[in-house]
């Protein structure tokens, strides 16, 4: 049991410091020497990136980082450990995304990874996310608002695939570290904000 449990354990903290490799950090670094955290929102992800490296810089950063977040989840489906430790190593590299060592615990926002490890966790859980998040796109023509709010039907959709409750638990646990880490963008669109921009509400 101790074995087993040292395991586990091992998968969540390698699950973490594999979020906390960061290929947009990396990526603007080698092509242009600078600190990708300096512009825009100042995070490691794929949006960011393409501030500076364009479409191929945010395809590229995003494949990968979705990639991290699945191979997490992958290798603990090879060690054949219990799903409620799979839900704790998706949180775990979405939350190394967040919060990297390596880089002073200033990274990305976590949707990618998130998306990757519930690829490999429950794939059939992020279908609802999909479907409403683009129905509100279609509604409101908002994409980061439509996806982060299809993102809050992670959890019920997790329950739905796995009837599993501390993996559902452990879903609305990364919904929340994503929502919060984009708190500044809700704070944008707020009607006040929109209405200073003479955006539509």
């Amino acid at each position: 049991m101790a074995l087993h449990l040292g395991t586990e354990l091992g998968l969540a903290l390698g699950a973490y410091f594999a979020g906390g490799i960061s290929p947009g950090y990396w990526l603007v670094r080698w092509r242009t020497g600078s600190d990708v955290r300096e512009q825009g929102s100042g995070g490691t992800g794929a949006t960011n990136t393409a501030r500076i490296l364009g479409a191929g810089g945010f395809a590229l950063t995003f494949a990968l980082d979705v990639a991290k977040g699945a191979l997490a989840v992958a290798a603990g489906r090879w060690l054949e450990v219990d799903v409620e430790w799979l839900a704790v190593s998706a949180l775990a590299v979405t939350a190394g995304h967040v919060w990297p060592m390596q880089l002073g615990f200033r990274g990305g926002k976590g949707v990618a990874p998130l998306i990757g490890a519930w690829l490999a966790l429950a794939p059939l859980a992020l279908a609802p996310c999909l479907l409403f998040g683009a129905l509100l796109l279609v509604l409101s023509r908002r994409y980061l608002r439509s996806a982060l709010t299809g993102l809050g039907l992670l959890a019920p959709s997790t329950w739905w695939q796995t009837e599993n409750t501390l993996a559902t638990v452990i879903a609305a646990a990364a919904t929340v570290l994503v929502l919060y880490t984009h708190r500044a963008h809700f704070k944008r669109e707020t009607p006040d904000a929109l209405a200073q921009r003479g955006a539509p509400r």
